[in-house]
């Protein structure tokens, strides 16, 4: 999923066979992480923290300090793009992504005419006429100031993600094709994603950081802590209805705070076995630490957008 050749498909030919550069801006810097060959497991090497306005700069340093050539793939911010399931009108691939810009322009608060589209299939399952898929929209501004800032560092844009799928990337070197969910619950919100076949299938995202959510009593969890068990909950017996036969059995946990605390806390609330991620069992990461809650910096999903796998 991208929305990149909507703008520089000229440029795919020359920065194919380039390692990821995953690019995110946080809460506080513009965070990057670069993929690296070699080794028995991913490997990405973790750029220095640069300030969100310095972004051209910041790339052209990096790409410089790397000394190799590299492809970014930017994860959008949650703010700058919106998701929604539609079911595509039997058409070509090449005529779909036209098609679905007008089914979902009265559902955008910003001109449809000009958004970068992109769309996310999910798998089928054998025997099922439905054809279901997301269409992700995006206005054009920030998009267009990732292009501009890319050409500018002279760094080869290939791939505009959002971040389930950054998140996807990650939870699959965990649970493989096998049905998951991968919950993420980071310094100001938590996400959840839903993937089958190493395909996203269903997402939240909710407006509940990890500092509310820690030092609730183990014996009674706090009202947003219930809240959340029952999002999860909802979503998972969503999935369940949408993809009839399917066994939904664990759900990985990501936390920038207390894993093991809200793992066992979530573990008595909801259906699926709770395991604990973490990115250094699956990853090998250098250059840094994946997180400095002090700075407020959290590199999970630019290593997730490093970790891209499709042809851009």
């Amino acid at each position: 999923m991208s929305f990149v050749h909507d703008f520089v498909n000229r440029h795919r030919a020359r920065a194919a066979q380039a390692p990821w550069l995953g690019v995110h801006a946080g809460e506080t810097a513009l965070l990057g992480a670069l993929a690296l060959p070699g080794g028995t497991r991913p490997r990405v090497q973790l750029m220095p923290p640069a300030p969100v306005p310095a972004q051209s700069a910041a790339l052209r340093g990096w790409r410089a300090s790397a000394a190799r050539a590299m492809r970014a793939n930017v994860v959008l911010r949650g703010a700058e793009y919106r998701v929604l399931p539609i079911e595509p009108p039997p058409l070509e691939r090449g005529e779909l992504r036209e098609a679905a810009r007008w089914q979902v322009a009265d559902a955008l608060d910003f001109p449809v005419e000009d958004a970068a589209i992109a769309l996310l299939h999910l798998p089928a399952q054998a025997g099922s006429q439905r054809n279901t898929c997301f269409v992700v929209a995006s206005p054009q501004e920030p998009v267009t100031a990732w292009v501009e800032c890319c050409k500018s560092a002279q760094l080869p844009l290939a791939a505009v993600d959002i971040p389930e799928m950054a998140m996807r990337n990650l939870s699959v070197l965990a649970a493989g094709d096998v049905a998951h969910a991968f919950l993420y619950v980071g310094i100001r919100s938590t996400r959840l994603a839903l993937i089958w076949r190493r395909e996203l299938c269903s997402f939240r995202q909710l407006d509940i950081p990890a500092a509310q959510l820690v030092g609730s009593s183990e014996t009674e969890p706090s009202p947003l802590m219930e809240r959340l068990a029952l999002e999860i909950q909802r979503t998972a017996d969503a999935f369940s209805r949408q993809f009839s036969g399917v066994d939904l059995e664990t759900l990985w946990l990501a936390s920038v705070l207390e894993p093991a605390q809200l793992a066992d806390q979530l573990g008595l609330q909801i259906a699926q076995r709770v395991q604990v991620y973490d990115v250094a069992q699956h990853v090998e990461v250098s250059g840094g630490a994946v997180l400095d809650l002090p700075q407020g910096r959290d590199y999970l999903l630019a290593i997730g957008g490093a970790l891209r796998q499709e042809s851009p």
